[in-house]
C-alpha cells in the first residue's frame, strides 16, 4: 500500500475527513505504521495503552470477547484504541486481532490534541459509544 493510498484511506475516516490538507500532512508524518498477520493480537484487553490509538489502513480487524467470540469487525478506515486511550484507566477494554493482513496507522494522544479541539471531542464520544456497545 503506497503513501497516497494511506492518505486516501486517513481523508475518508470519519475523524479526518475535515481536517485541512496541511493537518493532514502534519499528522501523516506523526503516525507509526504497524502490520500484522491473520490471528495477531493488534490490543489486548486489560494492557496499557500508552495513549496510543490508531486507524487501520488495510485489512479487518475483529474485536473478540473474553470468551473468544467475535462482537464485531471493522474495516479500513475505523478508529481503534480510542476507549484506553481517553479512559481515566488508561487501559485497553477489548482485545482486537487481525482477521487478514492488516496494516494500522497509530498516533499518541498528544499528537492529535493538538491538531484540533474538535477531534478530540469526535474521539470522547465514539469511545462512550464503543463503552455501551462493548459492555460485557
Amino acid at each position: 500500500m503506497d503513501l497516497d493510498a494511506i492518505r486516501d484511506v486517513v481523508k475518508a475516516s470519519e475523524l479526518f475527513k475535515d481536517l485541512p490538507q496541511a493537518d493532514l500532512e502534519v499528522l501523516m508524518d506523526k503516525a507509526g505504521t504497524r502490520e500484522f498477520s491473520p490471528g495477531d493480537d493488534i490490543y489486548r484487553k486489560g494492557e496499557i495503552s500508552g495513549g496510543t490509538l490508531a486507524l487501520i489502513a488495510l485489512g479487518k480487524v475483529q474485536v473478540v470477547a473474553e470468551n473468544g467470540y467475535v462482537v464485531r469487525e471493522l474495516e479500513a478506515g475505523e478508529i481503534v484504541g480510542e476507549v484506553g486511550t481517553i479512559s481515566p484507566q488508561g487501559k485497553r477494554t477489548v482485545t482486537l486481532k487481525a482477521a487478514e493482513p492488516t496494516r494500522i496507522l497509530e498516533w499518541h494522544i498528544e499528537d492529535i490534541e493538538g491538531m484540533s479541539p474538535d477531534l478530540i471531542k469526535w474521539l470522547k464520544d465514539l469511545a462512550w459509544k464503543r463503552m455501551k456497545y462493548y459492555s460485557e
